[in-house]
């Protein structure tokens, strides 16, 4: 009896320390056998070439996107700017692609308009004592009418890239190699730098994290730099893969980057069990569905009522908390 209990005492505090993360790679893995085995059976498989082009197409964005958010998430932080920022990167780079013949000015136009976001987002809550996401959201209203203020400016709902050849943008090979190397440079930082240990403290415990010597200022700042510059690689193949932008563009990736974070395992609480590899699970298994559940016959509308069961129920074994699931 006696050993029956000391095998259970360590079972159960594996499962506390690792449950939200089996069971995300327990997730996916599900999805993609499920998908493969039954989309086959109603005509076309989900990984035929034109539903990979297609589900690698929704996962890169979603990924990138999710990558850099760990860095605010982690803090304890919710940034519900990004899908703005996706849609004024993606506007900047088409307009002044058009106008120079390349991508690269308007790209580092961007990332530069990142760092100033960035620091914005990351400097305003400290500075002013206020709840971090009320900068975010002044933001999300400012970067609004500056993309509502162009497109009425052009007389046009959307722009298209004329004298650049965006092809590349949408091999599968580009996209993975691209994902791939962005993984292995945030993984780095948030693992083995002061950037990623120091969010991660702060997102447990700002209190303790401060008196332990770490600047919550600096390192706010630093997160959202780094989150700042993955969004701009987001928006290059989110505007490289339909050559285009308009005044929709990013409407709801704030709410896609939280779904796949949470599916992926990570408490949107923040914390020491936080973990960029959750962005990458979290992005696979939103897109599998997202792809795979039309293929299966399930209404358009039902999908929605699917996600958000499932979402639901990854919440309330990943997130929940006594005080609370939603960061401030």
């Amino acid at each position: 009896m006696e050993e029956t209990k000391k095998k259970s005492v360590p079972l159960k505090e594996w499962w506390r320390k690792n449950g939200a993360a089996a069971a995300s790679y327990g997730g996916l893995i599900f999805c993609i056998i499920l998908f493969s085995i039954v989309t086959p059976l109603r005509g076309e498989s989900i990984w035929s070439p034109a539903k990979l082009a297609t589900l690698m197409s929704d996962v890169i964005v979603t990924a990138l996107m999710s990558v850099g958010a760990v860095f605010i998430y982690s803090l304890g932080n919710l940034d519900i700017s990004i899908g703005k920022q996706i849609g004024l990167y993606a506007t900047i780079m088409v307009f002044v692609g058009n106008l120079t013949g390349s991508l690269i000015p308007g790209i580092l136009i961007c990332l530069v308009l990142s760092v100033v976001i960035a620091v914005v987002n990351g400097a305003s809550g400290p500075l002013l004592n206020i709840i971090p996401i009320i900068p975010s959201v002044v933001v999300m209203q400012v970067l609004s009418g500056i993309i509502t203020v162009v497109f009425s400016t052009l007389g046009t709902r959307s722009i298209t890239l004329r004298t650049i050849d965006y092809s590349v943008f949408k091999s599968p090979v580009l996209m993975f190699v691209v994902l791939a190397i962005e993984v292995a440079v945030t993984a780095f930082l948030f693992n083995y730098t002061r950037v990623g240990k120091y969010a991660r403290m702060l997102g447990a415990n700002k209190v303790a994290a401060g008196q332990s010597g770490v600047s919550l200022l600096k390192f706010r700042v630093l997160c959202y730099i780094i989150a700042g510059i993955c969004f701009v690689v987001a928006a290059v193949f989110q505007m490289g893969y339909t050559g285009s932008a308009s005044d929709s563009t990013g409407t709801g990736f704030e709410m896609n980057i939280m779904v796949a974070l949470i599916l992926g395992g990570m408490p949107i609480s923040g914390g020491m069990r936080s973990r960029v590899s959750a962005a990458v699970v979290g992005a696979f298994t939103f897109s599998i569905l997202d792809v795979g559940l039309p293929m299966i016959g399930l209404p358009t509308r039902m999908t929605f009522i699917v996600k958000a069961v499932i979402f639901l129920i990854v919440v309330l074994m990943t997130s929940r908390k006594k005080e609370g699931t939603l960061p401030k």
